[in-house]
């Protein structure tokens, strides 16, 4: 994905190509985890449309994995890029502290996200997207 800096989209290799059960991924291996998130997401259901400070390490980057379905993300960094993808299931989707994303199902989808932290829903480490302008001009954002 030239062109866009903050998101890394992977579509990744099938662990099994020869098994005829149906497919398996290996995501996240070799990385130290805490926690793993199931986001099951029906067809136009936006969610996300935030963004993280990279504060929470689980968000420095974010790690998605498409693990069905097939997703519009959207993404707007501080250099003043914009990113309009359709990502299939199989993905991974790394995304920096910074970035501004939004996900819009076009099926019904399910996402897993890697933490390397439990998620302390005192302190999440998101901000939704109305203080974005704030955060980019370097003022202070607290919700």
């Amino acid at each position: 994905m030239s062109g866009f800096s903050g998101i890394l989209v992977n579509a990744l290799p099938r662990a099994n190509p020869e098994d005829t059960r149906g497919a398996v991924y290996e995501w996240c291996r070799g990385l130290a985890g805490q926690q793993v998130s199931i986001y099951n997401r029906g067809k136009d259901k936006l969610f996300g449309d935030h963004f993280h400070k990279g504060d929470d390490p689980s968000k420095n980057p974010e790690r998605f994995f498409l693990a069905r379905g097939r997703v519009r993300v959207q993404a707007w960094n501080p250099a003043g890029e914009e990113l309009d993808i359709e990502v299939d299931e199989g993905s991974e989707i790394l995304i920096d502290p910074g970035v501004l994303h939004r996900f819009t199902p076009l099926e019904d989808v399910i996402f897993l996200e890697y933490r390397c932290t439990v998620f302390d829903r005192e302190r999440p480490d998101s901000y939704p997207a109305e203080y974005y302008a704030d955060y980019l001009k370097g003022r202070s954002v607290e919700k």
